[in-house]
């Protein structure tokens, strides 16, 4: 039997080898981690050490600036200073970003963007603060360096424009970037400026260029060591626009300031010489946005916002008539074809009547364009039915986008026998027929269309994709009888230059120089009898009758086309018309080589 200091000295060897071989597993675990680690894992946690250590500055390109046709220069960068916090520099940069606050005097709104910015922002980039400093500023954030240790003072761009109120709608903004955006450029800091609206968005990739990047080294602190490598960026592409910018900012004054919309087209290319939308909005106020100035804009009851150029969406109303009679001629009908109009009603007794409440009389298809006769359209619509009138509608791109080189376009829309079953479960109705002889009814329509459709008959049937931006001219041929076009043309010369035209009012102060084209007066509101008179002025704005004029200049030989629309203007001929006649006359006067 063992005695008791015989079984304690076991019981301590036992312990000791089971320690023994805790130890030596211990060891042998630690030596494969560290195997594991610094051979199996070497590159991943090489990796993590080089990202804690390494940091990647991201270099802004120079955005491309945008000219004119005569370069001169609409949009270009100019510098601006900029605040921006490291996180990792201070661990007091909280107390440092109250103490700016407090030195800058920032309202409530900027104290809360700034707060939010920070809150989001991560460590690897700094934050951007403030952008567009003043030098007032920038004196108070130097003055104080050594102790604003995480904040400092950065240059950056501002995008300016020259023109301002009178190219806003054609060249858009810069705006922060959108989180849809950020999926492409998830790399860039959420204050990072993109194209709003116009050509800056529809370029926006040929205007930003490409991104560079530094990598840097940074000790445990965070503090900058050394450069490792740079990528410079690659600036921007310059835009060169077809638009004479100087004459779009003299021919604005002409413009309705309620809603307005006045496009010139280049009859040789497609080309846009002028595009521009009335009421208007300051694009440098976006670079310094405030509250009070948006509220404005999203208040205003006449949408400054939109460029209604592509935006918005009317009834052609009697510019339609052109389409009507070239669908007639194609189905036969002689251009002696005799109807008498005695004022209406068409149809029953309801508002199916003449524009002239005691009628034209007996008056033929040239007569009934230049006089702007509804019940011939009415008659002549009846004969040939409603499908070959919208065939040549869309056949002149009614319905569908220009394709022209600016965002969002909308369509428009034609409506046809099918859709209104469809739609209203019910057939299309001879009413219907005669609204979409004349341009009214579920048609609409946008100012660009009517552009491209006046262009394509002053070149005998060129449809053009319009173009801001300077390319290739592309356009389809239409197949058109040169005869009706001829036809029609000459009816348009008449509808200006002789006595009773609709657009009289136009006529050149030139001995030589004739201006060909068609008025329309589009109904906005029904009549609360067949006696309103929705062109009078003294009825309310939003109820008067929208005013279009398109038209070409020289009359023999078309160089330009002109589409105004006059939002609620009340008669084409008395509103639009003087409108495009001025502009037409400057066009003249500063392009003397066209004729």
């Amino acid at each position: 039997m063992l005695d008791k200091n015989t079984i304690k000295r076991q019981l301590i060897s036992r312990r000791t080898f089971i320690i023994g071989v805790g130890k030596f597993a211990f060891l042998l675990l630690l030596v494969g981690r560290m195997f594991y680690m610094q051979f199996l894992k070497k590159n991943e946690y090489k990796t993590l050490s080089d990202q804690n250590r390494v940091r990647m500055i991201i270099l802004l390109p120079s955005r491309g600036q945008i000219y004119d046709r005569h370069r001169k220069l609409m949009a270009k960068n100019n510098i601006c200073f900029r605040l921006l916090l490291d996180k990792n520099i201070s661990p007091s940069f909280e107390e440092e970003l109250k103490d700016i606050i407090q030195l800058l005097e920032l309202d409530t709104d900027q104290i809360k963007e700034v707060n939010n910015r920070v809150r989001r922002a991560g460590r690897r980039i700094p934050v951007l603060i403030m952008d567009y400093l003043d030098w007032h500023q920038v004196s108070i954030i130097e003055e104080r360096k050594e102790i604003l240790k995480s904040l400092f003072v950065d240059t950056g761009n501002i995008r300016f424009y020259k023109y301002a109120e009178n190219t806003a709608h054609l060249l858009g903004y810069m705006g922060q970037i959108e989180k849809n955006e950020k999926n492409d450029l998830a790399f860039v800091e959420e204050n990072f400026r993109t194209g709003k609206n116009g050509v800056e968005k529809f370029y926006e990739e040929t205007l930003r260029g490409n991104f560079g990047y530094k990598q840097i080294e940074v000790n445990v602190h965070g503090k900058y060591v050394r450069e490792l490598s740079e990528s410079k960026p690659l600036a921007g592409t310059d835009l060169y626009l077809n638009i004479d910018a100087e004459l779009q900012k003299n021919i604005t004054p002409y413009l309705n300031s309620k809603g307005c919309s006045a496009i010139i087209m280049d009859c040789q290319d497609g080309s846009i010489l002028v595009s521009t939308s009335t009421p208007s909005y300051n694009p440098n106020n976006f670079n310094f946005l405030s509250n009070k100035y948006w509220s404005e804009l999203i208040q205003n009851p006449h949408k400054p916002l939109i460029n209604k150029t592509i935006h918005s969406l009317y009834p052609p109303g009697s510019i339609f008539k052109i389409i009507t009679i070239l669908a007639a001629l194609k189905a036969g009908i002689k251009p002696s074809h005799t109807i008498n109009c005695n004022g209406g009603p068409a149809l029953g007794g309801n508002g199916f009547r003449c524009g002239k409440k005691t009628g034209h009389g007996f008056l033929n298809m040239h007569d009934a364009i230049k006089y702007s006769c509804n019940i011939y359209m009415f008659e002549i619509a009846k004969i040939i039915g409603p499908q070959k009138i919208i065939n040549l509608a869309k056949k002149f791109g009614f319905g569908s986008n220009t394709g022209i080189d600016l965002p969002s376009e909308l369509t428009g829309f034609v409506p046809t026998l099918e859709w209104k079953k469809k739609q209203f479960n019910s057939k299309w109705s001879l009413g219907d027929t005669f609204n979409l002889s004349i341009g009214q009814g579920f048609l609409l329509c946008t100012p660009i269309q009517l552009a491209r459709f006046i262009t394509a008959i002053a070149t005998d049937g060129k449809l053009y994709i319009p173009k801001v931006a300077k390319s290739e001219m592309e356009c389809i041929q239409l197949d058109l009888e040169k005869e009706h076009i001829a036809f029609v043309k000459e009816a348009l010369y008449s509808t200006v230059n002789t006595l009773g035209g609709t657009g009289y009012a136009g006529r050149l102060n030139h001995s030589t120089l004739h201006m060909a084209g068609k008025t329309g007066t589009a109904q906005v509101v029904a009549k609360k009898n067949t006696n309103d008179d929705l062109s009078r002025s003294d009825i309310a704005w939003n109820r008067r009758n929208h005013a279009i004029f398109v038209g070409y200049a020289p009359s023999n030989n078309p160089k330009y086309t002109i589409t105004i629309y006059y939002d609620h203007g009340g008669g084409g001929g008395k509103a639009a018309v003087p409108i495009a006649k001025a502009i037409i006359e400057q066009i003249l006067e500063k392009y003397p080589q066209i004729y």
